[in-house]
Formats: structure tokens, C-alpha cells, sequence
């Protein structure tokens, strides 16, 4: 039998319970309510965050660096809102917000962050972000909980480095190694040196991996290469460049050639914002030993009055028929030694582009003793004029910047790269060169008539014409823009290598040179009177006179300056580019990334 007392506490247990137990059950409830609103807005957050990771990957292929020939912010926003809606993004087009900017390392902390920027030619990113108001609950009331705001951005940097030199590359390697031998004798402090055009040719399409480089180097990555001493260099392309022996001794000269301890890796090859460079990637040869080459030379002329005197005589070049020229006397002078850029296709905040390079800016100084017109008939010999010919020639050289890198993507693995020429104005002059290379016109003089007879047995009748000409010329500069054509292939052949690109116009030595010679004074010798200038009277007479000037000096340029000038890279008002490597391994997606606003 029950006690009162022990009934009261059993009812008083079960209206306890009566009253928990749907408490209980309501907040089972909205727990549960609360987990799948959570596992909702995780799932929908997803949901925007893969959306705009497709569409920031999409649109990263429009930007600059990766956009071809005419990159086009609407282009961006197109690709952009057309990945997203494939990847289900629904809403609408102004909530998708698409941003062009770089993907940096600002203050190489290894914290990269983005930075939107004003116009497209200045991008590699592309920024995409997407808020949404979302109610925290579908289930309990909204007026209660309220909504929330879900935020989601990504960024992809995309864009192609490229290796680019106008140092001659495979355009510039001519069929004539003295010249070049010639200026090597002088930098090497070895007169007579040698190198035959077989040897030259030796470096026709070499390229050298940059990883091989880097080990012969003892350094880890290009960036620890540049702050070496150029000897490093040259001994690196000596090891592993691939080089015939004649050349490889160059090299190994080159070494330890007067002033190389003043020139750095850094003044050959210049490596845009310690832009990552695969060590697969390949450098041409060729263009880095004449980058060293004319580096050395610059070093080195600065102890002879502004000018490389070469010791090149050339005896008994002969112009048939015309005249002979007995002996040539050559002096350089560098301006501006190439470089070997490596970059990509974009412009920095100041709007240059970044990855800019340099063809050789060099001068000829050129002295030559000219016999016009000889005739010999025994008895008696006959000359026009015996003289000598003054010539300063600058070939212009220039520089050019990448502008323009059309990505692969797709099945598709080349690039289409567009490069900006500036050639500089081609001159030729009668005159020489002043200390700091500048040409500085001066008219040639010359007595016309000679004649010996009974083979010199008598002495020799001078001419009594004697006249002051000058000669000009120029190949006016131009700017453009050119595709590199065909398209540089990615993939590397194992045994066969990179692939190379190249745009020659070394120009048309005197044929694109409007070159004038222009008579300032004929004068007949007499006795009593001195000279009187008879310059209106006599011009029938200097006519062919003047014709035969200008063939002779044709000749000189083509016997002499074109082919030196074409050995080092360059020719009369011509560039030559080339693409020697590329690579586009710097794709990155980060996810919610830091953005810096333009004014911090």
C-alpha cells in the first residue's frame, strides 16, 4: 500500500516531464533545423565558391599577360559570367564582380596578395567575387533570425615568361668569322686571333638548359646567377654550352679577359621581377657570347678615346673595273650591349612594359685607301684619284618590349607572342667617331688625275683637280609591332629541345640607305692665283667621279660593314628578335584572396 506522500512526488515527476519533454523536443528540433540551415549555407557557399573559381579561371586566359593581340575587359567579364553559369550560378550578371589586377609579392614576405589595377595592359589576375544575402533559416521565421551575408572571391594569375634576345640568335651567325674574330683578338688582348666561320656556325641554333647552367654555376635558381661575375657565366657555357673546341677556348679565354670582373650576369641577362624560370627553360647561345663579347668591348674602350680600333686589313679588295682598295682600318664602338630578357607580356604601374630588351647600338669607324680607276697599260699607268675615305657608320640598333602573349589553352600548346620594334635611325657619314661614339661628319678630299710614265721612271704627274665631298646617308627609324610566327611551341622534345622563334629584319645594308655623295668644292691649282672654285663648271666632269664614290663605298659596305654588322645581330636599320624559350607553369588559383586597394 501506497503512502500519500510517495503519490504526491510520482505526480509531481509527471507534470515535470509533461513540461520538459516538449521543451526538449523543441530544441532537438531546432537544432536540427539549424544543422541542415548549416549544412545549406556550407553547400551553397561551396556551390559560390566553385563558381567563381571556374569563372576567375576562365577570365585569368583575357587578361594581358595571357590575352593575345587585343585583350578586352568585356571579354573578361564574358568569360567570366559564362563559366559561372555552366558551373550553375544563377543570379544575376552585375552580382558576378570582375576585377583585373596582379598577383604579387609586394613586399616579399611570401604573402601574395591582389592589387587591382586601372587599365588591362597592366594585368596578369583576374579577381572574381560574389556576395549573396542568404536567410539563416528556411524553417523558422526570418523576422526572427534574420539573414546573412555570404562573401566568396577568387583569383587566377595566368600568364606566359618568355625568353627573349636581339643579339643576333641564328639570323645573326654570317659566313664570315674574321670580323668577328677580329674584335675577339682585341677583347681577348691575342692579335691574329682566328675563328673560322665553321666555329661560328658551331652555335647555329645552340641553346643551353637552364638547370645545366645553374649547376655548372653552383647556384641554386637565375635569380642567384645575376649577381655573379660574367666569368661565371662564361665558364658555365663553356662546361655545358655544346660548344666545338675553337669555341669552347674562346669561353674559356673570355674568362679571364680584361674588365670581365666589372660586368655582372645581370648586364646580359635581365630576369623581370625574379620572374620563375622552369630550369628546363633554354638560353641561346650565341646571343649570350656576343652580349659578353660587346659588354667587354664597351669595358674596354673607354682607354681608347671612345673607340675599339680592330686590326682588319683587308688588301686588294677590288671593285672590277672600278677601283682597288688597298687596305681597310676599323674602330668599334658599343652604345648599348644586347640583352637576354626574361619576362611577360604586361606593362608596370608606370605603364612601360616590363620585359624589355636591347639590340646592339654599335658604331663603325672606317678608313680606307682607295686607288679609283686605275689603269695600267706598261708604259703608262693611269689613276683617277688616289685617296682615302673617311667613314663613320652607326646601324641604328634599337630596342623592343613583349606586348602580347596569346596563352595556350585547350588542346592547343603554343603561344603567340607580339613583340614592339623601335629601330633607331641608320646613319653613314664621311667623318669618324667622337669619344662618346657620336658620328661627327667631315667631307673626304681628294686630287683628281694621275699619271706615271715609262713605269715610273719619270716622276708622276699629280692631278690639278682637286675636290671636297661628303657623303650621307640615313634608313629612317620605324616602330611595330610584329607576331612571331609561327607560334612558339610549349613542349619541349627531349632530344631535340625547345623550339625557337624568330623575326629577322636586319635590313638591306645600302639598298634601303638613301645615300647622297654631295661635292662642296672642285678647284683647278694655278700658279700665280692659288686655288679657284670652279665647282658650277666642272659638274660633267665630277659626275662619274661621284658615281664611282658611291660604288665604292657599296662595296665597303658590303665587303665589310654589313658583314660585321650582321654578326653582331644587327645590319643597316635592321633588328633581329628571337624566342628562345617559354613557359606557362605559373598558373595560380587562390581562393579568398587579400585584397590591396590601389591607394595602400
Amino acid at each position: 500500500m501506497n503512502r500519500p506522500e510517495t503519490t504526491i512526488n510520482r505526480l509531481r515527476q509527471r507534470g515535470a516531464l509533461s513540461i520538459i519533454t516538449p521543451l526538449l523536443l523543441l530544441i532537438v528540433i531546432i537544432l536540427m533545423v539549424m544543422a541542415l540551415d548549416g549544412a545549406r549555407l556550407y553547400s551553397l557557399r561551396s556551390d559560390m565558391q566553385a563558381q567563381v573559381n571556374v569563372a576567375a579561371q576562365a577570365a585569368a586566359g583575357e587578361a594581358q599577360a595571357c590575352g593575345g593581340q587585343a585583350p578586352s575587359t568585356a571579354l573578361v567579364q564574358q568569360r567570366a559570367l559564362a563559366a559561372a553559369v555552366a558551373q550553375g550560378f544563377q543570379g544575376a550578371g552585375e552580382e558576378l564582380e570582375v576585377q583585373l589586377g596582379v598577383i604579387d609579392d609586394a613586399d616579399n614576405d611570401g604573402v601574395v596578395a591582389f592589387a587591382p589595377v586601372s587599365i588591362i595592359e597592366q594585368s596578369n589576375a583576374v579577381l572574381v567575387s560574389y556576395t549573396r544575402t542568404e536567410p539563416i533559416s528556411m524553417l523558422l521565421p526570418q523576422s526572427v533570425f534574420g539573414g546573412i551575408n555570404i562573401s566568396v572571391n577568387a583569383a587566377v594569375r595566368k600568364e606566359v615568361v618568355a625568353t627573349v634576345s636581339a643579339a643576333g640568335g641564328t639570323a645573326g651567325v654570317g659566313g664570315d668569322g674574321t670580323l668577328l674574330g677580329s674584335l675577339l683578338g682585341v677583347v681577348l688582348n691575342q692579335p691574329g686571333f682566328g675563328l673560322d666561320p665553321t666555329d661560328l656556325n658551331s652555335l647555329e641554333n645552340a641553346t643551353v638548359r637552364l638547370g645545366d647552367l645553374l649547376s655548372a654555376a653552383g647556384v641554386d635558381d637565375l635569380v642567384d646567377l645575376l649577381p655573379l661575375e660574367a666569368s661565371a657565366l662564361a665558364a658555365a657555357l663553356r662546361d655545358v654550352g655544346g660548344a666545338t673546341a675553337p669555341v669552347a677556348e674562346m669561353l674559356d679565354d673570355l674568362v679571364t679577359a680584361q674588365g670581365i670582373e666589372t660586368i655582372k650576369v645581370s648586364d646580359i641577362v635581365d630576369v623581370v621581377e625574379n620572374a620563375s624560370v622552369p630550369a628546363s627553360s633554354e638560353f641561346p647561345v650565341y646571343d649570350l657570347v656576343i652580349s659578353l663579347v660587346l659588354n667587354l668591348a664597351e669595358q674596354q674602350q673607354a682607354g681608347e678615346g671612345g673607340v675599339l680600333s680592330l686590326p682588319l686589313n683587308i688588301n686588294n679588295l677590288s671593285v672590277p673595273l672600278i677601283a682597288n682598295i688597298n687596305t681597310v682600318d676599323l674602330g668599334l664602338n658599343v652604345g648599348e650591349p644586347p640583352t637576354v630578357a626574361v619576362g611577360p607580356a604586361r606593362q608596370d604601374a608606370d605603364g612601360e612594359w616590363v620585359t624589355s630588351f636591347y639590340a646592339p647600338d654599335v658604331t663603325l669607324q672606317l678608313s680606307a685607301d682607295v686607288e679609283l680607276l686605275p689603269i695600267n697599260l706598261g708604259l703608262v699607268a693611269f689613276s683617277l684619284a688616289d685617296l682615302t675615305i673617311p667613314l663613320a657608320v652607326n646601324a641604328g640598333g634599337g630596342e623592343g618590349q613583349l606586348v602580347s602573349a596569346d596563352c595556350a589553352r585547350g588542346t592547343a600548346n603554343t603561344v603567340e607572342f607580339g613583340v614592339n620594334i623601335e629601330r633607331e635611325v641608320a646613319r653613314i657619314v664621311t667623318g669618324k667617331l667622337s669619344s662618346d661614339g657620336e658620328l661627327q661628319p667631315e667631307p673626304l678630299e681628294a686630287s683628281v688625275g694621275r699619271l706615271t710614265l715609262l713605269s715610273g721612271l719619270l716622276p708622276p704627274i699629280e692631278g690639278i683637280l682637286y675636290l671636297r665631298a661628303e657623303v650621307e646617308g640615313r634608313v629612317e627609324g620605324v616602330e611595330e609591332t610584329v607576331f612571331m610566327d609561327p607560334r612558339y611551341d610549349l613542349y619541349c622534345d627531349p632530344v631535340d629541345g625547345c623550339d625557337q622563334s624568330q623575326y629577322s629584319d636586319l635590313g638591306d645594308g645600302l639598298s634601303g640607305l638613301d645615300l647622297t655623295v654631295e661635292v662642296k668644292e672642285a678647284s683647278l691649282l694655278k700658279s700665280s692665283l692659288g686655288l679657284i672654285n670652279l665647282t658650277p663648271l666642272l659638274e660633267p666632269i665630277l659626275e662619274p667621279v661621284l658615281t664611282l664614290l658611291n660604288d665604292v663605298i657599296s662595296s665597303l659596305a658590303e665587303a665589310v660593314i654589313n658583314p660585321l654588322l650582321r654578326t653582331l645581330g644587327v645590319g643597316l636599320g635592321g633588328i633581329s628578335v628571337n624566342v628562345s624559350a617559354a613557359n606557362q607553369d605559373g598558373v595560380q588559383l587562390i581562393e579568398n584572396i587579400v585584397v590591396v586597394e590601389p591607394d595602400q
